[in-house]
C-alpha cells in the first residue's frame, strides 16, 4: 500500500522541535534536494543516450543483414518473395514503410499487392555503399538506407522509414515515473521539514541523516544502474525497495532493462545469422569491446583472451595488421572498410570484412571508434564458383558463350589498335546428334569432353577455344597474316578428330565442319562476325561435311535471299497463299484408287513453288507449324468432296515435316479437325521421314498416341537414311514408301533394283504395305508388280493435281463396283 514519507517520521520528531533541528534540516534538505535533482537529470540523459546508440547500431546491423537476404529475390525479380520478406521485416522492426528499389532507384515494391507507386523514382542519399547502411535521424524517427547486393554486385536499394514512437513512449513513461516520484518526494520532503521543527536537535540531526540516506541511496543506485545499462550491462537489476514512488521507479527501470536485454539478444542473433560481430574502441581508456559474434568468427570463446587491438592483430597476417590498426584505432579521417585474412586457433583461414567509423561526442570530438567484423568466407567462395559457372562450360571446362563474347570483343579492340586481323572459326560436329540420340546423353557428354581435349591440344596458347552450346565450338585466332594461317588451323582441327574415340568399348567416328570469317574484312561487328561464320559453317556442311569454308559474298547473298524468303513466307501464311495438290496412289494388282498423297504448294508471284524451294526455310524457322491446322482442314474438305462424288474408302496421305510431327498438340489438333468430317482416323495417313521418328522423344510420343487413335503412319523415302527396324514395329508403321531415286534406276542399275526388292520384301515380311514413288514407265510398273509392291504413284499414273482436277481425273477413270480403276490396268 502506498505510504507517504512524511508519515514515517511525523510522530517521532513532533516533540523535538528546536532551532538546531531547523538549521540541520535546512542544510540537509538543500543537499538532498540538489543531489536528487542532479540524479534525475543524469538518469534521463543516460537512458536517452543508451537507447539512441542501441537503436542506430541495431538499424545498421539490420541493414547489412537485409542487404544479403533481399539479394536473391530482387535478382530474380520475384515480387512475391520480396513482399514476403517485407512482411517479415514489419514483424521485426515495425517500420512505417519499406521500399525496395532497383539499381536505378526506381520502386520495385512497397510490400503491398497494389504497389501503386511502382517504378517511381526514389531519391537516395549520396555516398550510399554496399555493407555501409546510412541512418538519417529525423525529429519523428529515422530513415535507413542500404544497398541490396551480393559481394561487389549492387542489385538495388532499400529505404526503411521508422518511427521513434516506441523509444519516445518508453522515455516518456520513464520521465513520467521520475516526475511523479520527484513530485511525491518534493511534497513529502516539505511536509517532513515542517513537521520536524519540534524535534530535538540531536534526534533531528539523526533523523535528518537517516532521511537523506534513505532518499539519496535509491536514486544513487538508479544513477549507477543507468550507467551500467549505458555500458551494455543489461543483466544488472535494481532492488525494488517498497511500494512507494521510488519502488515504482525501480520496477520501471528493471522492466526497461529487460526490454533492452531482449532487444540486445535479438540483435546478437541477427548478427549470428548474418555472420556479423561488432566492436568498439574507446580512445580515453584504450579499451576494446568485442561482441560474441567477433569471438565466434575468430573461433574462440568470450574470455579466452584479453580484448585488445594488439591481441586481435595476432589473428591476422603481417600484411593485414597495419590495416587493422588503421581502422580500429582511427588512423584515417573517414569511415573505412577492408577485407583481411585471419587464422583461427584450429588452423583454418577465414576471410573477413572489417569496417569502422569514428564516434563523436556532442562537441564533434572523436571519443572512439566502432564497427563490425563480418565473416565473408563463404560469400567469396560462392563468388568464385559463380564466376567459374558464368564464364566456363561445366562439361568441357572450356570458355562458355559469355567468356567467348568477352574475349572476342577484346580481340577486336586489339585488332583495331594494331591494324591487324582477327579470325573466327565456327565448328559444328557432324553426326553428333545421331550418336547422342542413339547411344544416350551420357556417351554424348563423354564424346564432347574428348573432342574438346583434342581440339584444344592442336591450338596455340594465344588462341581461344570456346563451347557455344550443344555440339558447337568456336575458335578465336588473332594476328592473322593471310588465309594460309587459317587453312593450317582449320586442317589441324579437322585432322585432330580423324581418329576414332573409344568410349565404353565403342569406337565412335565423328568429324567437324568449320566456317571461317575474318574481322574487319568480312564483318565490322561481333554479332555479324558470328552470324557469317555460322553461315560459312553450314556451307561447309552442304559441301559434304568434314571440311571448312571461308565466308564469301555469295554466302552473304544466299543468306539475304533466305531472309527475304522467310519474310515472304510469313506474308504468304498471313495471306493464305498456299494451296494443296493431290497425287493418286493405285493398287498394283487391282488398279483401284487406294489413296491420295496431299502435297503443299506455294503460289508465289502467280506461279506454284514446289516444297523443295521453301520447305527448309519453313522448317528451320518453325513457320511450318502454323500451317498444320490449315493443311488438315483442307485435306478433310477435299476428302468430303471425293466422298460426295462416290469415291469412298480413300485414304488421305498427308506429308508432315519433323517440326510439325513434334508439335505437342498434334494429337488434339487432329482430333479436333476430324470431328464432324467424312475423314475418319483410319483413313488419315501421316507421311514422315524415318529420321523424324528417330529425332526426338516428342516424335515417338506422338507416334504412339496417334497409332492408339487409329491414325496410320507412313515412312517416306525409306532406305535413304538411318533405318531402325525396331522402330518400324514399335510404332506400328503401316506403310513404307520406296524412294523415287531407287525406282528411277531399277531398270538400268541392278543395285537399285535389288534395294527396291529388299525394301518391298521387308515390308511384306513385317506385314506393312509398300508404295513405290516416281513410277514413270510401264516396265517399272511390271517389275514392281512382280516384286510384290502393293501400290505405286508417279507420272505413269498421274502428275500432282489440284482439287478440281483430281475430281475430273477420277471421273475419267473406269468405275467398277463403286471403285475407281486406273485405265492403264484395264
Amino acid at each position: 500500500m502506498f505510504r507517504r514519507l512524511s508519515t514515517k517520521y511525523a510522530l517521532s520528531v513532533a516533540f523535538l522541535l528546536s532551532i538546531v533541528m531547523l538549521t540541520v534540516l535546512v542544510l540537509a534538505g538543500r543537499v538532498v534536494y540538489q543531489r536528487t535533482s542532479d540524479l534525475r537529470v543524469e538518469l534521463a540523459d543516460s537512458f536517452s543516450s543508451a537507447q539512441a546508440v542501441n537503436d542506430v547500431e541495431a538499424l545498421r546491423a539490420s541493414g547489412v543483414y537485409l542487404s544479403n537476404r533481399l539479394f536473391n529475390p530482387l535478382y530474380r525479380a520475384d515480387i512475391s518473395s520480396l513482399n514476403e520478406e517485407i512482411a517479415q521485416i514489419h514483424q521485426w522492426l515495425a517500420p512505417r514503410s519499406i521500399l525496395i528499389l532497383d539499381s536505378e532507384g526506381r520502386l520495385v515494391t512497397d510490400g503491398s499487392h497494389e504497389n501503386p507507386r511502382y517504378r517511381e523514382q526514389i531519391s537516395l542519399p549520396a555516398g550510399l555503399q554496399p555493407s555501409e547502411p546510412i541512418v538519417q535521424n529525423r525529429s519523428d524517427g529515422a530513415t535507413l538506407f542500404f544497398v541490396i547486393g551480393f559481394g561487389g554486385t549492387t542489385q538495388g536499394f532499400a529505404r526503411v522509414e521508422l518511427s521513434n514512437a516506441r523509444r519516445l513512449e518508453a522515455l516518456r513513461k520513464l520521465q513520467a515515473e521520475v516526475d511523479t516520484s520527484w513530485n511525491g518526494f518534493e511534497s513529502a520532503f516539505i511536509d517532513t521539514a515542517l513537521a520536524s521543527l519540534g524535534v530535538i536537535a540531536l534526534v533531528s540531526v539523526v533523523l535528518g541523516w537517516r532521511l537523506s540516506r534513505s532518499l539519496s541511496r535509491p536514486l544513487s543506485a538508479m544513477g549507477q544502474a543507468a550507467q551500467e545499462f549505458a555500458a551494455g550491462k543489461l543483466d544488472h537489476q535494481l532492488p525494488e525497495w517498497s511500494d512507494d514512488e521510488l519502488g515504482e521507479l525501480a520496477r520501471s527501470l528493471n522492466d526497461m532493462a529487460r526490454d533492452l536485454d531482449k532487444t540486445s539478444r535479438l540483435l546478437t542473433r541477427t548478427q549470428e545469422i548474418a555472420g556479423l560481430g561488432s566492436w568498439e574502441w574507446r580512445r580515453q581508456s584504450a579499451t576494446l569491446t568485442l561482441s560474441r559474434g567477433v569471438y565466434r568468427i575468430l573461433g574462440s570463446e568470450p574470455g579466452a583472451f584479453e580484448p585488445t587491438v594488439n591481441k586481435l592483430a595476432e589473428f591476422t597476417g603481417a600484411s593485414d595488421r597495419e590495416h587493422l590498426f588503421s581502422i580500429m584505432e582511427g588512423r584515417y579521417e573517414c569511415p573505412k572498410s577492408r577485407e583481411i585474412q585471419i587464422m583461427r586457433p584450429d588452423g583454418t583461414r577465414r576471410c573477413v570484412l572489417l569496417q569502422g567509423e569514428p564516434v563523436l561526442d556532442t562537441s564533434e570530438r572523436v571519443t572512439g571508434y566502432l564497427g563490425i567484423i563480418q565473416d565473408i568466407t563463404e560469400q567469396r567462395r560462392s563468388e568464385r564458383q559463380l564466376e567459374t559457372l558464368a564464364n566456363y562450360d561445366s562439361l568441357t571446362r572450356l570458355p562458355n558463350r559469355n567468356l567467348f563474347y568477352d574475349r572476342l570483343r577484346h580481340a577486336i579492340q586489339q585488332a583495331e589498335r594494331r591494324k591487324s586481323v582477327v579470325a573466327l572459326l565456327f565448328l559444328d560436329l557432324d553426326g553428333f546428334k545421331a550418336i547422342n540420340d542413339a547411344l544416350g546423353h551420357d556417351i554424348g557428354d563423354q564424346l564432347l569432353q574428348l573432342v574438346a581435349e583434342r581440339l584444344d591440344s592442336v591450338l596455340r596458347d594465344c588462341d581461344t577455344l570456346a563451347r557455344m552450346g550443344g555440339d558447337e565450338f568456336t575458335v578465336i585466332v588473332e594476328n592473322v597474316r593471310d588465309k594460309s594461317d587459317l587453312r593450317e588451323v582449320a586442317r589441324k582441327l579437322i585432322d585432330s578428330l580423324s581418329c576414332g574415340f573409344d568410349i565404353q568399348g565403342r569406337e565412335l567416328i565423328i568429324s567437324t565442319s568449320i566456317g571461317i570469317a575474318m574481322y574487319p574484312q568480312d564483318a565490322q561487328s561481333i554479332d555479324n562476325l558470328i552470324k557469317i561464320a555460322d553461315a560459312a559453317m553450314y556451307a561447309a556442311k552442304d559441301d559434304g561435311k568434314g571440311t571448312f569454308r571461308y565466308f564469301t559474298a555469295e554466302l552473304d547473298r544466299n543468306a539475304r535471299a533466305r531472309l527475304s524468303m522467310e519474310q515472304e513466307l510469313r506474308r504468304a501464311i498471313d495471306c493464305q497463299d498456299f494451296e494443296l495438290q493431290f497425287q493418286p496412289q493405285i493398287g498394283t494388282r487391282t488398279g483401284r484408287l487406294v489413296a491420295v498423297e496431299v502435297l503443299l504448294r506455294w503460289r508465289r508471284d502467280g506461279r506454284l513453288e514446289a516444297p523443295a524451294t521453301f520447305m527448309s526455310v519453313l522448317e528451320d524457322t518453325g513457320l511450318v507449324t502454323r500451317l498444320t491446322r490449315w493443311v488438315l482442314q483442307e485435306t478433310c474438305r477435299w476428302h468430303g468432296k471425293l466422298s460426295a462424288n462416290g469415291l469412298t474408302n480413300i485414304r488421305m496421305a498427308v506429308n508432315l515435316s519433323a517440326r510439325q510431327f513434334q508439335q505437342d498438340d498434334l494429337a488434339e489438333l487432329i482430333d479436333e479437325t476430324l470431328r464432324g468430317t467424312t475423314l475418319s482416323a483410319d483413313s488419315l495417313e501421316l507421311e514422315i521421314t524415318e529420321s523424324t521418328l528417330l529425332d526426338r522423344d516428342s516424335s515417338q510420343r506422338n507416334a504412339e498416341i496417334l497409332a492408339n487413335r487409329g491414325v496410320r503412319l507412313a515412312i517416306d523415302d525409306f532406305g535413304t537414311g538411318y533405318s531402325s527396324l525396331i522402330y518400324l514395329k514399335r510404332f506400328h508403321v503401316d506403310t513404307l514408301k520406296v524412294d523415287r531415286s531407287f525406282v528411277r534406276g531399277m531398270l538400268e542399275n541392278p543395285d537399285d533394283a535389288q534395294i527396291t526388292a529388299t525394301v518391298i520384301g521387308l515390308a511384306k515380311g513385317l506385314g506393312i504395305r509398300s508404295v513405290a514413288e516416281g513410277v514413270e514407265h510401264p516396265e517399272q510398273l511390271a517389275m514392281l508388280r512382280e516384286q510384290g509392291c502393293d501400290m505405286v504413284q508417279g507420272f505413269l499414273v498421274s502428275k500432282s493435281l489440284t482439287g478440281p482436277d483430281l475430281l475430273d481425273w477420277a471421273r475419267g477413270q473406269r468405275i467398277l463396283d463403286s471403285e475407281c480403276h486406273w485405265k492403264r490396268l484395264a
